[in-house]
C-alpha cells in the first residue's frame, strides 16, 4: 500500500479521498483560503496536479474539475492526484474576470510569485511551492475569460531540458483535440513568462495550460474536453487503465502553433463580425465592419495574413485600439 499523502494538515491515506482548505493570507472580512482536495490510490504512480480557476470566472474548467474529483476512484487509482478546483476564491465569489478584487492583479501573470508579497504574489508563491510542487505533472485548466471566445488547445512552455520537453509536448498533444503551442521564452505563443505553467516547468514540473469554453459560460462540450484531456493524460501516464478515446476532431490533422495575430480597430462604432471561432482565415479576408450610430461604415476590418480565428473578443461596440480576432499562425503538428 501507499503511504499517506499530505499537504499541510490535508492528507489522504492509501485509497482514500480527502479535502480541505489551506489559508493564504488575510482579509479585513477574514482569512483568504484555497480549498484543496487529496485522492490517494491505493498503488504507486505519479503525482498529478490539477488547478482551475485561476481566472475564476472560466467557469467550464471549474466544473471539469470537481467532475473529475468526485469521480477519480481512489481504489483504482495509480499515485496520486491534488486538485484545487477554484484557486482564486475571491474573484469566484464576485463574478469577477482576469483581475483580483484584492489587490488588481492577474494572478497568471504574476508568478512565481513572492513569499512578502501582495496577496495575489503569496498565493503563486504557496501555489508552485507546496501545492504544484508537489506533484511531478501539473494540468492548468483554463477557457477564455469574460468577452472572450476561443479555440481549443494546450500549451506547454519549453525549458531545453530535452526529458522534460519531450513529456510536456507528450502530455499537450494527450489533452488537445487538435492544436497544440509549444512556447519558447521569447515567444508569441503561450505559456508565456508570469504563468503557473511557466514557472513550474522552470522548477522542474511537467505543466501544461489547457483551454477550452470562454465568456463565463458554462457548455457541456467544454466541459467534457478538459474532462476527456485529463484523463487521456492520465491514462498515457498509467494512472488509470484503458486508451484514450478517438479525438474530438476526428481525422483532421494536428496543427501546431507558431504565432499568433491580434486585429484591432482603428476606428469606433457598433461591430458587425464575420467570422467565427476556428474559420480558416485568408489574408485580405473581411473580419468585420464598425459603423458609426448613423449606421455608416466607417471601417472594414481585413486579415493581414492566413491563419485560424483563436480568440474573438465579444463586445459590439468598439473604441480605437481594441481587439477584435486574433488569429494563430499553424503549421502541420
Amino acid at each position: 500500500m501507499r503511504a499517506r499523502f499530505q499537504i499541510r494538515d490535508i492528507g489522504a491515506n492509501s485509497g482514500e479521498r480527502a479535502h480541505g482548505w489551506l489559508t493564504i493570507g488575510e482579509t479585513a472580512a477574514g482569512p483568504l483560503r484555497v480549498p484543496l482536495a487529496i485522492i490517494n490510490g491505493r498503488e504507486d504512480g505519479p503525482t498529478l496536479c490539477l488547478t482551475a480557476g485561476v481566472h475564476a470566472a472560466e467557469y467550464a474548467p471549474i466544473d471539469a474539475a470537481m467532475r473529475l474529483l468526485q469521480t477519480i476512484r481512489p481504489e483504482t487509482l495509480r499515485g496520486v492526484v491534488i486538485v484545487v478546483p477554484v484557486t482564486n476564491m475571491r474573484m469566484f465569489e464576485h463574478r469577477a474576470g482576469f483581475l483580483s478584487p484584492l489587490d488588481g492583479l492577474n494572478l497568471n501573470k504574476i508568478a512565481p510569485g513572492r513569499r512578502d508579497g501582495s496577496i495575489s504574489e503569496i498565493l503563486a508563491d504557496v501555489l508552485l511551492r507546496e501545492v504544484i510542487g508537489a506533484a511531478e505533472y501539473h494540468v492548468d485548466l483554463h477557457a477564455g475569460d469574460l468577452g472572450e471566445l476561443l479555440l481549443p488547445f494546450a500549451g506547454y512552455a519549453l525549458t531545453g531540458r530535452a526529458e522534460l520537453d519531450r513529456m510536456g509536448e507528450a502530455l499537450a498533444r494527450a489533452y488537445s483535440p487538435r492544436l497544440i503551442s509549444l512556447a519558447t521564452p521569447d515567444g508569441t505563443i503561450p505559456p508565456f513568462p508570469g504563468s503557473l505553467n511557466f514557472s513550474a516547468s522552470r522548477n522542474g514540473v511537467v505543466s501544461i495550460l489547457g483551454e477550452c469554453g470562454g465568456d463565463g459560460t458554462l457548455e457541456e462540450d467544454d466541459v467534457r474536453t478538459h474532462v476527456t484531456g485529463v484523463q487521456n493524460i492520465m491514462r498515457y501516464l498509467g494512472m488509470i487503465d484503458g486508451s484514450a478515446p478517438a479525438s474530438a476532431n476526428g481525422d483532421a490533422p494536428r496543427i501546431a502553433a507558431r504565432d499568433r495575430i491580434v486585429v484591432r480597430a482603428t476606428r469606433s462604432g457598433l461591430l458587425r463580425l464575420k467570422v467565427r471561432i476556428g474559420d480558416e482565415i485568408t489574408a485580405g479576408q473581411e473580419l468585420a465592419d464598425i459603423r458609426n450610430v448613423f449606421g455608416e461604415v466607417v471601417e472594414v476590418m481585413s486579415a493581414p495574413g492566413s491563419g485560424i480565428a483563436g480568440l474573438i473578443w465579444t463586445h459590439k461596440v468598439v473604441n480605437t485600439g481594441d481587439p477584435v480576432v486574433r488569429y494563430w499562425i499553424t503549421e502541420p503538428a
